[in-house]
This record gives structure tokens, C-alpha cells and sequence, in this order.
């Protein structure tokens, strides 16, 4: 019996050994991997539709794939070169522009400092001519660097893109033989299974739905607002703003307030205030408002938890973890509710 039991043991701890190897290898792919789940969940329901009209899972699954390249992967490589072009502008403005920028901040500054205003809180003392134009010239180091990083991750993105695909491809096709085989394996209960099932479908598309339409809202009245301020491609930073919106709180925040401060630098007094202003007080209110009731409804999870587990997601897993983030929050809080109910005679009595 004791022989029994040893090789039991013995068995379990080279199954943990052996599964926290096989983690490690998976580990430079995992954010992969899960966006694959994530669009396979998001578009199973065009691969069921396909698959019913074709009658062949392999080819549906191409065709699929190819759905999720023109609809997700293409239109996001487009919005990245733009704002990369965009980018590479100012940067180029700024460095061989012969000085425009520095001289068109120090005329504003200059005016502030003989202002009124400015002499009599002793503010003038504060601006140097010197660091204004290290502060211009660090800026412009700066977004250098962030080209040099788009450019050298080219490479990368394009390897994490085709595992992705060739992920998704297998999920599609095998599906419902990994889940079956999921479900044999664990030892939870059936029913217990369905819901933790059913809690990863709703809050990917409660997410989705949810960063979708606060992203669009954000973006469009961010365009129109740009444009209204007269600000150089409009409709580039409102898209930025849509990709940026996945952050909550502030997301969109990036790109309207350093938008708003420049433009009170640069002596556009008006166009500066009026982005601040409708930035601060519309746009940040359509974040704080509107996401919660999209997302924290239909998954009933607390507002406060999706904002740390989507920040969280982010600063793990990337830019995808937007959704990643939120989605392992939820099964986090299922399971701890099938604790909550398997052992509930054991925890009524001891708080009892």
C-alpha cells in the first residue's frame, strides 16, 4: 500500500516537473496563444456558418483566418504605419525645421513671462531659454526612439502574427476536441465547467463590445474636436485615440493632452484650452461612464477590477491584454464562487 501511494506521488510531482517545463516552452508564446483563443471565441460563429455551407472544417478554417486578417491584423498594420508616418513627421519637423519649434515655444514663453500675470506671482524666473530648447531637443530624442522601436520590432510582430495564425487555424478545427478533452481531464464538476466555459465567451465579447464602442465614441468626437482646433491630421490622432481607448481612465487622455499643452506652447491659445477643456470634461466622461455600465453589466463584475485587471493585462500580456486581462479576472472570480459553493457547509460552520 505504502509502495502504492509512493508511486503515486512520485508520478504527480514528474506530471508538475515535467507541466512547469512545458509552461516555460509556451511561455514566449503565450500572449499568442491566447489572442488566438480570444479570435476564435469572437469568430466561431462565422467558422460554424462556413463550415455548414462548405461541409469541410480545414477549408473554413482558412477562410476564417483570412476574415480575421482583412477585419482585425490588416486594418491594425494600417492605423500603425499611419501614426508611425505621423510620428516620423514630427520628429523630422522638429530636428530640421530649422528651429521652428524651438522658437515659436520660446515666443509664447517670452510673452507669458512679460505678462502681467507672470510678473506678479514672480513666474518669469521659472522660463529659461537654454532649457526650453533641451526640453525640445530630449522630445524629439525621444519620439527618435520610439520610430527606432517600431521599426526593429517589424521582425518580431511578424513572427507573433503568423503563431498567432497558425494557432487560430488548430482552434477552429479542433475545438471541441480540446475542450472535451479539458473537461475529461479536470477534475471539476460538469456543471461547474459550463460556467467557467460560459464566463470566458461572455466577458471576451462583453470586452470587445465594450472597448469597441467607447474606442469609436472617444475617436470620432476626438477627430472632430482636433479638427475643429485645426490640428494637423485630425483623423490620424481620433483613430490614435480609438487604439489608445483600451486604457481605461486615461487612454485617450494621451493623446488629447499633450495635443492641448503644445498647442498652448506653440501660442495657440484658444485651440489649446478648447482640448483641455472638451477633452477633460466630455471625452474623459464618456470613459468613466459609459465602459463601466458596457463591460462591469453584462460580466457583473466590479468597475474597480476592470480597470486593474485591464491595466494589469497591458503590462503583462501587451497590448492584447486588454482583453486577456479582463477575461482572467472573471474565471478568477468564477471559480472563487464554485469554491464559495462546493464547500459552503464547511465554511458556514466555521463562521459560524
Amino acid at each position: 500500500m505504502k509502495i502504492k501511494n509512493l508511486n503515486i506521488y512520485f508520478f504527480f510531482v514528474i506530471l508538475l516537473g515535467i507541466s512547469v517545463l512545458t509552461f516555460f516552452l509556451f511561455k514566449p508564446f503565450l500572449s499568442a496563444i491566447m489572442t488566438a483563443a480570444i479570435l476564435a471565441t469572437t469568430f466561431h460563429g462565422s467558422y460554424d456558418y462556413l463550415t455548414k455551407k462548405t461541409g469541410r472544417k480545414n477549408l473554413s478554417s482558412i477562410l476564417t483566418c483570412i476574415l480575421v486578417l482583412f477585419v482585425i491584423v490588416l486594418p491594425s498594420i494600417t492605423i500603425i504605419g499611419l501614426v508611425a508616418n505621423e510620428i516620423n513627421g514630427v520628429y523630422h519637423k522638429m530636428v530640421d525645421g530649422n528651429g521652428f519649434y524651438q522658437n515659436k515655444i520660446g515666443l509664447t514663453i517670452e510673452t507669458f513671462k512679460n505678462s502681467i500675470f507672470a510678473q506678479t506671482m514672480n513666474l518669469d524666473k521659472f522660463f529659461d531659454q537654454n532649457q526650453i530648447a533641451d526640453t525640445v531637443q530630449k522630445i524629439s530624442n525621444g519620439i527618435f526612439g520610439i520610430i527606432q522601436k517600431i521599426y526593429q520590432n517589424v521582425i518580431a510582430s511578424t513572427i507573433w502574427v503568423f503563431v498567432m495564425f497558425f494557432t487560430l487555424y488548430y482552434f477552429f478545427v479542433e475545438s471541441k476536441n480540446i475542450l472535451k478533452k479539458m473537461m475529461y481531464l479536470s477534475p471539476i464538476k460538469d456543471e461547474y465547467e459550463e460556467i467557467l466555459t460560459k464566463k470566458f465567451s461572455s466577458m471576451v465579447r462583453a470586452t470587445l463590445k465594450g472597448t469597441v464602442i467607447v474606442g469609436l465614441v472617444q475617436g470620432i468626437l476626438g477627430g472632430i474636436m482636433f479638427a475643429v482646433a485645426g490640428v494637423p491630421s485630425a483623423v490620424i490622432w481620433g483613430i490614435v485615440m480609438v487604439v489608445l481607448s483600451v486604457i481605461p481612465a486615461f487612454g485617450a487622455g494621451l493623446v488629447w493632452a499633450p495635443v492641448g499643452v503644445a498647442m498652448l506652447l506653440t501660442g495657440h491659445i484658444w485651440q489649446g484650452l478648447f482640448i483641455l477643456l472638451f477633452g477633460g470634461l466630455v471625452i474623459s466622461l464618456i470613459d468613466n461612464f459609459l465602459r463601466p455600465k458596457l463591460v462591469g453589466k453584462d460580466t457583473e463584475i466590479h468597475p474597480l477590477l476592470v480597470f486593474f485587471a485591464t491595466l494589469g493585462g497591458i503590462a503583462y500580456f501587451g497590448f492584447i491584454g486588454f482583453i486577456i486581462g479582463p477575461v482572467l479576472m472573471a474565471l478568477f472570480l468564477a471559480l472563487w464562487d464554485i469554491y464559495g459553493k462546493e464547500f459552503n457547509s464547511q465554511l458556514n460552520k466555521f463562521n459560524a
